[in-house]
């Protein structure tokens, strides 16, 4: 998402890692996929700002701090991030549902708020990544954060990968399971793995 943006739609993007799995080589690998120019490419990595947040404290502290940055720039100027890429949510929320699980949604929801203020009030697109775990009974699979935070998103697309597609795993699956605005379906996108990815809808 953040070399496409980057890249295709030429827009400034803010890469919120709390699992420190992102590099700058790996980015540069996926623009290279894209691009042979090296200008481009160096064009497109200096518009994606990488962060690392591994507890929520800090991730609150990372968007308040673009809330706060945002708000006073001027509309439209060349250094406004345009999109948010949290991954993943699932990281630093998951350790707070244990025994103090009230203090722990209270944060949760302290997190939907500020990521709703950035798509509503700011206009920016926002895009979570929160992992996957399967239901105990049906064996399906479903979003690692539960009912509490299905509510967040405005739109929630699945991928997965494909059984019986091979040693290679190159057939992936991405199912659209929530929008007010599309018709719910899957396809075959190139993702790896799978992952729930949650967006804000941005004000218009």
């Amino acid at each position: 998402v953040a070399a496409n943006v980057a890249h295709g739609l030429q827009q400034n993007v803010l890469y919120v890692d709390s699992n420190g799995g992102l590099t700058a080589s790996r980015l540069l690998q996926l623009l290279q996929a894209k691009t042979q120019d090296e200008e481009e490419q160096a064009e497109a990595l200096q518009r994606i700002q990488v962060v690392h947040a591994f507890d929520i404290f800090q991730m609150l502290d990372v968007l308040q701090e673009l809330r706060g940055t945002v708000a006073q720039q001027v509309t439209g100027s060349s250094g406004t991030v345009r999109v948010v890429v949290v991954d993943s949510v699932t990281a630093v929320v998951s350790p707070l549902l244990g025994g103090q699980q009230r203090e722990g949604l209270a944060l949760m929801m302290q997190l939907a708020r500020e990521l709703k203020t950035l798509a509503r009030d700011l206009g920016m697109a926002v895009v979570v990544t929160n992992h996957t775990t399967r239901d105990r009974d049906s064996r399906r699979l479903k979003p690692a954060l539960g009912r509490s935070w299905s509510f967040v998103p405005s739109t929630r697309i699945l991928l997965d990968t494909i059984e019986g597609a091979g040693a290679s795993g190159g057939r992936r699956m991405a199912c659209l399971t929530k929008s007010s605005r599309q018709i719910l379906s899957c396809g075959q996108p190139a993702a790896t793995g799978s992952a729930w990815m949650d967006s804000l809808r941005r004000s218009h």
